[in-house]
């Protein structure tokens, strides 16, 4: 039979729709990276044991006659919410003999691993589905290592990744927003319960109880805002200024990460544990200074730079080191003036200000040289783009902004031995008793730590999120402060208080109109408070790329 021209059609409308449905469906299954690291640049969110090496080859690990085989282990990342994991890497042996071997395994509780592959001669990019023992654990760790006798002989590994699907339990990655470049839009009191889950009457008390300039920012909306006189105008807030100036760093990082690798000064891409000389011709604190030792205020006062010996002093305005990082910056764009802007000026205009939509900010008065101590002049507003920034892992209008490592350590005690409350040039809190307190998966962390724990009086208590709380604190009482496990920012302006202390002030005011309409505490504060601050509650966690 002779099918009709418009049963052709139709046909054909069909299949095309099927196809689209098709492509759609796979779209909505398509993977997501829990961890990715290319050792180009260094080991990341690694750490090694033995003799290992990186470079643009990958991480090499080599054998030892007498001492420890080279190994490596990834910081331990999530994959609570995700199925379907799969594990894909580069590795090429050397030299390994009989009964050598390169092992690749992972473990979920840091001790014990499993094997997914040893072996001697197996060369070239592999992929491995991990075991469903894998999926749904909060602590997953991945170690290559090598088993070898001799120095020469080695075992390489690159291109390192974790892909999984999501399950559905994993919070909603919708949650993830923000204005883009547009201006904020205040969610209306009517609204603010459903949109914010935030209880109004609550927030109108926080308003008498606090009676200074604030705002909340959840789920990416610009959910309460308050002003005792009815608005709010740009103004110098002082020592929050750090912690913009280190995103800067963090951007910086991210945009010069596909540079080469080279050990030709003042050339390649920038890294947090890249020593500073590598960029400046003389400088007066400790010589041996990487940038993390700047961003931590280690590298001027310690005596030296090794554990236990690292000393904190708080570089005020910064003379001791911190504003050298603007020479630093202008070096490193210095090989890029095309795309990454011929100073400081015009490379933070270009990756932080524009990108944010800041409205009414100004650092300083000169494009080539800035104060990373003080002089951000700005509105609560465009404060709460900065905190949401931090909170959304570095990502805003669906770009990476800050590189996600990098940022992790910023909210993360970068010294122990020095202060244990200090990240990269940002707060972290720990006076709170319902606030979770940042705290690394494992130690030591990082390339230049070794802290053997977190070094906190009270010990190291196991937490099963990630969530700690840290803020930018400015003179006069400016606060940027970042509750990640509840997906809001909080930002405070001229409250006239300058400590630790502040931040749990405005925690508690606020606190009750988060609790009211809690989905699993509502109403109870003191349970709310005993799971949120022991860092086992985080109802609205999105995890940052790499599992972070």
């Amino acid at each position: 039979m002779t099918q009709h021209r418009s049963h052709r059609a139709a046909a054909r409308l069909a299949r095309t729709a099927l196809a689209v449905g098709a492509l759609l469906a796979s779209a909505a299954a398509q993977a997501d990276v829990l961890l990715q690291e290319s050792f180009s640049g260094g080991l990341g969110g690694f750490t090694s044991a033995g003799s290992v090496t990186t470079g643009s080859f990958g991480a090499r690990m080599s054998g030892s006659a007498f001492g420890s085989d080279g190994s490596v282990r990834s910081a331990a990342f999530s994959t609570v919410g995700f199925g379907n994991l799969s594990l894909s890497f580069t590795r090429t042996p050397s030299g390994l003999d009989t009964g050598e071997a390169g092992i690749v395994e992972f473990s979920t509780n840091g001790s014990t691993y499993t094997v997914l592959e040893s072996s001697r001669t197996a060369s070239g990019p592999a992929t491995f589905a991990l075991p469903t023992t894998a999926a749904g654990q909060a602590t997953l760790t991945l170690r290559f290592r090598v088993n070898a006798s001799l120095s020469s002989e080695t075992y390489t590994v690159a291109n390192v990744r974790v892909d999984g699907t999501r399950t559905g339990t994993d919070p909603d990655p919708v949650a993830r927003r923000d204005p883009g470049t547009g201006p904020w839009t205040l969610v209306s009191a009517a609204n603010v319960a459903a949109e914010c889950k935030l209880d109004s009457a609550a927030l109108q008390q926080a308003n008498r109880t606090l009676g200074l300039s604030y705002a909340i920012v959840r789920y990416g909306k610009l959910c309460h805002e308050y002003h005792p006189s009815g608005r709010d105008s740009a103004s110098q807030v002082y020592s929050t200024t750090k912690t913009m100036g280190s995103l800067t760093v963090g951007a910086l990082i991210h945009q010069t990460k596909n540079i080469p690798v080279t050990t030709t000064r003042k050339r390649g891409p920038l890294g947090e544990f890249q020593r500073v000389d590598h960029w400046l011709d003389s400088f007066t604190f400790q010589q041996a200074s990487t940038t993390a030792h700047v961003l931590g205020m280690v590298s001027d006062a310690s005596p030296n730079l090794n554990y236990p010996n690292r000393e904190f002093v708080y570089d005020t305005v910064g003379s001791d080191a911190i504003n050298r990082l603007s020479d630093l910056v202008n070096t490193v764009v210095a090989q890029d003036s095309t795309r990454l802007g011929g100073n400081i000026g015009t490379f933070w205009q270009r990756f932080i200000a524009t990108p944010l939509g800041f409205e009414n900010s100004t650092w300083g008065n000169s494009t080539t040289s800035k104060n990373f101590a003080t002089s951000w002049t700005t509105t609560v507003r465009d404060m709460a783009r900065l905190g949401l920034l931090m909170n959304n892992g570095g990502v805003w209008n669906g770009q990476r902004v800050v590189d996600v490592n990098y940022l992790y350590n910023l909210g993360h005690t970068s010294f122990e031995d020095a202060n244990t409350r200090y990240g990269y040039l940002t707060w972290l809190q720990e006076e709170d008793p319902c606030a979770p307190k940042p705290q690394y998966r494992a130690y030591p962390h990082g390339q230049v730590s070794n802290a053997p724990s977190c070094g906190r009086p009270g010990g190291c208590p196991a937490q099963q999120h990630d969530v700690g709380v840290f803020f930018a604190a400015g003179l006069g009482g400016q606060y940027i402060i970042v509750h990640r496990g509840l997906d809001m920012v909080i930002v405070v302006k001229d409250s006239g208080g300058q400590s630790g202390d502040e931040p749990m002030r405005f925690w508690n005011a606020i606190r009750p109109a988060v609790v009211a309409l809690d989905p699993t505490y509502r109403g109870n504060n003191a349970s709310f408070c005993s799971a949120y601050g022991a860092g086992n509650y985080a109802p609205d966690l999105t995890l940052w790329e790499g599992g972070r």
